[in-house]
């Protein structure tokens, strides 16, 4: 395709080729084509003109020298017959397939492919819009063309019918000037005829023959007329012009006048009263159009001077002439120079001529009509139109003027804001065509300002709600299914800029594993068909994310093309709330028909990962005093590593995780590639992790436990995420406090059966003691009483989960009292006063009882040396250290198995108080140790 730039700067004519006097010497045709190229405001304008079998280039305006005589091909026959035409009905004037005489192709370019162009290649224009110029006898003239370089949706109706008209008025330029041709040629043939007879005369020496044989020759016709006697004498032609037989009598009225069209047959009278008068000036003459059988256009001039005597004129002597040829010539230009008026009257375009010599300008009405300026005085001259320019925008006016002038090209188009009379300013297109002369000189500008302002106001209003939209709107091509446009809610809900969305497939945005439906969908909008519907369905943000949308979806048609606009609302958390709920709901329903903690956790972990979803979840549970963390249960996605729960972690390895639920506060981690993480990184990574959430169990205000969520990518969690995990973590704790309740109780009741059975060998024990140590019955009949009011006591304990006190020493010593022989220092007690809370008094009282019955069956308290020794302290830090000490028994040795009351020992207080309890048998004596927090020991619950 050639360059715009070879386009030529002025309009250029073909050379004077006559075909057989089909049409005139194609010249003169240079204001029809910049009056077609102005009235449809595009860069180029051709007019051909038939000549033989094809057409030859008569003007062209915008248009390069190979790219007319291209054109001149392709709107010929011959062009047809080669095939470098469009066969589809509307495009070629001159091809049997021609169906209509304004024929408008919006995109050239299809011809690329046909061999249309210079040499075959295409033509540098998009658009094309071609008049046949056909006679009023049918016969083609030519064909009138308007070219854009751009593609066009087509014509405007007011455009239409302004080219029409012009179209009309090029057809009867070409039929005046056709005629006149002709008479021209007669006019030729009859002068040489004169001149033969001429030179015939000379050598007769007849002057009056001469004469007479000259006016023949010059087709005029004479006439006399004798008012008195009403006679008119007429010479043949007059009488041929006239319709006269050669016969007949001739007068004024029943001949003369009577050859004179009705119309103007009063006219002709007066103006014949006119001479006769003698006070009138002498003189009749004008054009007048004769009246024939057939109606056909006849005019002729009519011209004379009367003959005076006696001061009266007694005779009229004049010439007849045909002038039909000039005065059709004349008329048409007229009813051109009408339709102009008309067109610029109709079009809201204010249209101005600016002679670039003279610096005068013509305007139509609109500059009155859309502006308030009266198109004379002031406002015709250049400077005038260039003040009115807004000085913020007049530099880029005249700048691009200047560079128009100076030959950068024939047409220019500007925006720039213009002053209205009443001094506001209107956004106009502007629209302009330089005329230069042979020299290439610039001597006129035609251009033509649009108002834009209402246009721009609704462009502003439409955009404003587009952008301002609260849900995302994207419009498609459905053929190519490219991004044309988006608004700010589009991005945001697709998590990316314009740019990255705009000129690209929308099929970039959706999962690949939603492809086939996404597919099916695009091929219906590919066969063009009209869409009105409502589905969800999901996008992948730019960062990764899926999402859930609601999409409304409208193809519909517009003129002869299709558009399909998506309005879409990100309806993700709609669509998760609900799953939640359902989760929630299902977890409810696992959670209460658990048997078990392994059932509940493994429930819970399982509906947490697949909700969210997640690589994998779980619970694990924290060893303070071991200093480990142990996955009891976990869920993995199915498409994740199926290893197991990993072996157990230091907790040292998650530093920073577990300062941060210690606190009691729950982590959400987006990737553990934070800098912040940087200690917990090489574990997460060993399990797998990129993100995660984490939510503490705290009992006693240690940690305990953690509910976790992992993925094995980066992730943003949202806020309802972590709420999700953590309201799943506050019903699992629930349940997990439940189901500790129970194997509490449980543990309770065989406690109770425990001690029950060792009632009666406490008993035995107690009474085997006292009746050993006491000096006389009395003494040891109140001993054994005391005794066993104790062991009652520490009973009433264990069933009720009360206290009688509230000094840890109290408890202690209401544990040991039923050991108390009255030996001195057999049972030693030092330590601070510290009040404690009933559920570690009665865990304590029961660890000091089955200690002290240990004791008493195997240890310090079986022989009667034995010293048992209880000792405690509070440190800084808040932390409570126990030590239980036995000496002076036999020697200890391991035992072989552990039996009920060792566990007891181990682990009930510890789980009460939430500390460490460590039992050694050392050979001098058994040894307990008890480590836990203050607020532990002083919990109410």
């Amino acid at each position: 395709m050639s360059a715009p730039s070879t386009l030529p700067d002025r309009p250029v004519r073909a050379a004077p080729r006559v075909d057989s006097g089909a049409h005139p010497a194609k010249t003169g045709f240079d204001d029809t084509v910049l009056l077609a190229r102005a009235l449809l405001g595009a860069p180029a304008s051709f007019l051909g003109l038939v000549d033989g079998d094809g057409l030859a280039v008569a003007a062209r305006l915008g248009i390069a020298a190979p790219d007319g005589r291209a054109l001149a091909r392709l709107l010929s026959r011959g062009g047809l017959d080669r095939g470098g035409g469009v066969r589809q009905g509307q495009v070629l004037p001159h091809g049997d397939i021609f169906r209509d005489d304004l024929c408008v192709l919006p995109d050239l370019r299809v011809l690329a492919d046909r061999g249309a162009g210079p040499g075959g290649g295409a033509l540098p224009f998009g658009f094309l819009a071609a008049l046949r110029l056909v006679s009023r006898d049918g016969v083609p003239l030519g064909t009138l063309c308007v070219l854009d370089t751009l593609p066009r949706a087509g014509l405007a109706p007011g455009q239409e019918a302004a080219f029409r008209a012009l179209g009309r008025r090029t057809v009867g330029l070409l039929e005046s000037r056709a005629a006149l041709d002709r008479r021209e040629a007669r006019l030729a043939r009859q002068r040489q005829a004169l001149a033969a007879r001429a030179a015939t005369t000379v050598r007769l020496g007849e002057s009056a023959l001469l004469m007479r044989l000259a006016i023949e020759a010059t087709e005029i016709g004479i006439w006399d007329y004798d008012p008195l006697a009403d006679r008119l004498d007429c010479d043949a032609h007059a009488r041929r012009l006239l319709g006269l037989d050669a016969a007949q009598p001739a007068n004024l009225a029943r001949t003369f006048l009577r050859a004179i069209h009705p119309d103007d047959r009063m006219r002709a009278a007066a103006d014949l009263r006119t001479a006769l008068d003698p006070e009138g000036d002498g003189r009749f003459g004008g054009d007048y159009r004769l009246a024939r059988p057939d109606d056909a256009p006849c005019w002729v001039a009519i011209c004379g001077r009367p003959v005076l005597a006696g001061g009266r004129a007694n005779r009229i002597v004049g010439s007849v002439r045909d002038v039909t040829a000039r005065k059709v010539a004349d008329l048409a230009s007229e009813a051109v120079r009408e339709r102009y008026r008309l067109i610029a009257r109709a079009t809201s375009d204010a249209i101005r001529d600016w002679d670039l010599v003279a610096d005068t300008v013509t305007w139509n009405e609109a500059l009155q009509t859309a502006y308030g300026w009266a198109p004379d005085g002031e406002a015709a001259t250049g400077a005038w139109w260039l003040a009115q320019v807004h000085p913020a925008d007049r530099d880029r006016v005249e700048a691009a003027l200047g560079t128009a002038i100076r030959g950068g090209s024939d047409a220019w188009s500007l925006e720039y804001r213009f002053l209205r009379a009443d001094g506001r300013h209107a956004d106009v297109l502007d629209r302009g065509y330089v005329i230069r002369d042979a020299d290439g000189t610039p001597v006129r500008m035609v251009g033509a300002m649009l108002d834009l302002s209402e246009r721009n106001r609704a462009e502003a209003d439409v955009r404003a709600i587009f952008e301002g939209a609260n849900v995302g709107i994207v419009q498609l091509d459905p053929h190519s299914l490219e991004v044309l446009s988006v608004n700010a809610k589009l991005c945001a809900i697709w998590g990316a800029p314009a740019a990255a969305i705009v000129g690209r497939s929308v099929t970039l945005w959706t999962p690949q594993e939603d492809a086939a439906e996404r597919d099916t969908l695009h091929r219906r909008l590919a066969a063009g068909e009209v869409l009105r519907e409502t589905l969800e369905k999901r996008y992948r943000r730019a960062d990764g994310r899926i999402i859930w949308a609601r999409v409304n979806l409208v193809s519909q048609a517009l003129g002869d093309r299709l558009q399909t606009t998506a309005m879409i609302e990100d309806i993700t958390l709609e669509r998760t709330t609900e799953a939640r709920h359902r989760a929630l709901i299902a977890l409810g329903d696992a959670l209460r028909d658990a048997s078990g903690r392994t059932e509940a956790i493994g429930a819970a972990a399982a509906i947490l990962g697949a909700t969210l979803p997640a690589t994998r979840a779980g619970y694990g549970a924290v060893d303070v005093a071991g200093g480990v963390f142990q996955v009891e249960a976990a869920w993995t996605a199915a498409d994740a590593d199926p290893a197991g729960p990993p072996p157990p972690c230091p907790l040292t390895a998650f530093p920073e995780t577990l300062a941060r639920l210690a606190s009691g506060l729950p982590q959400a981690i987006p990737d553990i590639a934070d800098p912040a993480l940087a200690g917990d990184a090489a574990a997460y990574a060993g399990m797998g992790a990129r993100a995660a959430i984490n939510v503490p169990l705290t009992r006693l205000g240690r940690l305990a436990g953690v509910l976790f969520v992992h993925d094995r990518a980066p992730r943003a969690w949202a806020a309802g995420e972590i709420a999700f995990v953590r309201e799943v973590a506050e019903r699992l704790w629930g349940t997990l406090g439940r189901i500790q309740a129970e194997d509490q109780q449980a543990l309770r009741n065989r406690e109770l059966s425990h001690r029950l059975k060792n009632t009666l060998a406490m008993v035995q024990a107690i009474a085997s003691q006292t009746l050993r140590n006491a000096p006389d019955f009395e003494s040891a009949k109140e001993a054994l009483a005391a005794r066993l009011i104790a062991l009652g006591k520490a009973h009433d304990i264990l069933l009720t989960g009360a206290r009688e006190s509230a000094g840890i020493a109290a408890v202690i010593a209401g544990a040991l009292a039923i050991h108390d022989d009255g030996q001195a220092g057999r049972l030693a007690l030092d330590g601070p006063e510290i009040e404690v809370g009933p559920k570690a008094a009665l865990s304590l009282a029961l660890m000091m009882h089955e200690l002290a019955t240990n004791a008493a069956k195997y240890g310090a308290l079986s022989v009667p040396g034995g010293r048992v020794a209880v000792t405690w302290s509070l440190d800084a830090d808040a932390m409570v250290r126990m030590l239980w000490t036995e000496r002076g028994g036999p020697k200890v040795a391991p035992p072989t198995r552990k039996g009920f009351g060792s566990r007891l020992i181990e682990r009930g207080l510890a789980g009460a108080v939430g500390g460490a309890v460590g039992l050694a048998y050392e050979p001098n004596g058994v040894v307990c140790r008890v480590e836990a927090p203050l607020s532990g020991f002083q919990a109410v619950e």
